[in-house]
């Protein structure tokens, strides 16, 4: 009896956490679209350096500046066959 209490109420929380269908949020897919895609190389090269996400998007929002409060030159994208960020990074210019 008390398994099957435990188990609804978990199946609860989590609907409850879920998104409406259709719903606009504020993730790495809507800001990917604004920026440009260039590599950890290709950063370098511009004299810039990577920035990861923290884990809670904040890079991947349109109105995010870096810490020298100039926008990203773009977000980082993995080069062929290379490892992949979990959160994402971008580039801030130094």
């Amino acid at each position: 009896m008390q398994t099957s209490r435990w188990l609804i109420a978990v199946v609860l929380v989590g609907c409850a956490a879920a998104p409406p269908r259709g719903a606009s949020t504020d993730g790495p897919v809507n800001a990917a679209s604004d920026r440009s895609a260039i590599t950890q190389a290709q950063c370098e090269a511009q004299h810039g350096s990577v920035v990861g996400d923290i884990g809670d998007g904040a890079i991947h929002r349109p109105e995010y500046v870096c810490s020298n409060g100039k926008p990203p030159l773009g977000s980082i994208a993995p080069a062929a066959g290379g490892p992949i960020a979990t959160e994402g990074s971008v580039c801030c210019p130094r």
